[in-house]
């Protein structure tokens, strides 16, 4: 009889082991999604940035009619629209990433499941939500720093077709 108490006081401390496992990965995860979504909103804020800088040279651009290299003033205008477009790309809606608050309800509310069995569903769950996440703010990013570029490129190209209308080059 004492050989059975102590394997199952092994099993429940094993068991115990494995669920506060469980506890720690889901606590980093919560953090990395808290994490992700400051990352969003700075990608979302650098787009907005990107949106009315890119619509500033534009208005700069058609402000009047440049006599001295209008191709320059035309490329200018196409890097310009181009950065507007990649600062609607990055700002797009998304699909929602993570378990819905229905799905859970209906999978879990009327379960015979313990806590130690639903807890490591819903890590796993919640890993593969943040790595899709994580997915979609890299290319949101990408598409950032490509209007960055194009904008920088329309703002230089502004400049020199300004200067020369200035200059009278």
């Amino acid at each position: 009889m004492a050989k059975d108490d102590k394997a199952a006081a092994a099993t429940a401390a094993a068991k115990r082991v494995a669920f506060d496992r469980v506890r720690l990965i889901h606590e980093d995860l919560d953090r990395l999604t808290t994490d992700a979504s400051e990352r969003t909103a700075s990608i979302s804020t650098k787009a907005s940035f990107l949106a009315v800088s890119a619509g500033v040279i534009i208005a700069a651009l058609t402000a009047q009619v440049w006599e001295h290299f209008p191709v320059v003033g035309v490329v200018a205008m196409a890097l310009a629209v181009a950065g507007l477009l990649c600062a609607a790309i990055a700002l797009r809606p998304g699909r929602r990433q993570g378990t819905t608050g229905r799905s859970l309800a209906d999978r879990f509310i009327d379960s015979t499941a313990s806590v130690q069995q639903i807890e490591p569903i819903l890590v796993r769950e919640k890993a593969s939500h943040l790595t899709a996440r994580e997915a979609d703010l890299r290319a949101r990013s990408v598409w950032v720093w490509v209007g960055f570029i194009a904008l920088g490129g329309a703002a230089i190209l502004l400049a020199i077709i300004f200067s020369a209308e200035l200059l009278g080059a």
